[in-house]
């Protein structure tokens, strides 16, 4: 089980590179990221407005959708 408060640190870090969606395991468009720094910072504005949203849809692909995991972790 992936871990929020993780996923919401690496999300901040990664201004220059994708760790976050490599943290969950979404390594689509990884290179282009990369190189253009993220997109030019829109990729990881994107990122920590939609943290939350990005979050809840991998772990339910993983089969996830227990809200009292979300409730023990302070949400």
């Amino acid at each position: 089980m992936k871990d929020r408060i993780t996923y919401k640190i690496l999300t901040a870090c990664s201004f220059m590179l994708p760790i976050n969606r490599w943290y969950l395991g979404n390594a689509k468009g990884w290179f282009l990221r990369s190189i253009t720094v993220n997109y030019f910072f829109f990729g990881w504005i994107g990122d920590l407005l939609y943290m939350d949203k990005i979050f809840d849809e991998a772990m339910a692909k993983r089969g996830f959708t227990n809200t009292n995991i979300r409730n023990e972790q302070g949400r």
